[in-house]
């Protein structure tokens, strides 16, 4: 019976924090379209331009959890491991929040929180001059992906990334990223 209020419990923290997608488990592409497909349905409907900025980031972080996470399971259906993490949108008053958490090496932890402390003290022009110069980048041989998805996500939110580490065990720690997106002002 104790195990029941725990999920009930939980279930009512999700109502009182407006969450309005959560997952945990292995990001498979099946899993992110269906994903993306149900939020895409859900943050359109109330305005379209936040709506498609939304599923843009949840994407981006969906993908880092899918093809950077250090905990893998085995895909079936992609015939190979796949990272795993968990995933969150919810909404508050003036903004909604996308975040994702996963594992990382903690050798890429110092890297990782580097890229995101310089993205973020970019301005608007430079920013958009960084990503056209990663753009144009080679790609990286050690890790898939075009090496924007962070800067894309400070750019279609217009807020600072917020990046968290947390020591998992001696080998791995806990990446949590978190984007702001802030509603449009109703004029009166």
């Amino acid at each position: 019976m104790e195990k029941d209020f725990k999920v009930y419990s939980f279930y009512k923290q999700m109502q009182v924090n407006s969450v309005i997608l959560s997952f945990k488990g292995a990001v498979s592409q099946d899993l992110l379209s269906r994903l993306a497909g149900s939020l895409k349905k859900k943050s359109l409907k109330d305005d379209p331009n936040i709506g498609r900025r939304i599923f843009s980031i949840f994407i981006e972080l969906s993908q880092n959890v899918h093809l950077h996470s250090a905990e893998k399971s085995y895909s079936l259906a992609e015939d190979r491991p796949i990272g795993v993490g968990f995933l969150l949108v919810s909404e508050a008053e003036d903004c909604y929040w996308v975040s994702s958490s996963n594992l990382v090496k903690k050798e890429k932890v110092e890297h990782i929180n580097n890229r995101c402390v310089h993205i973020n003290s970019l301005d608007e022009e430079s920013l958009k001059a960084f990503y056209k110069e990663q753009r144009r980048a080679p790609q990286r041989t050690d890790s898939p992906g075009a090496n924007i998805g962070l800067i894309e996500m400070v750019r279609k939110s217009n807020n600072p990334l917020d990046v968290q580490f947390f020591d998992m065990d001696n080998d791995t720690s806990i990446i949590t990223l978190t984007v702001k997106l802030n509603k449009p002002k109703i004029l009166n």
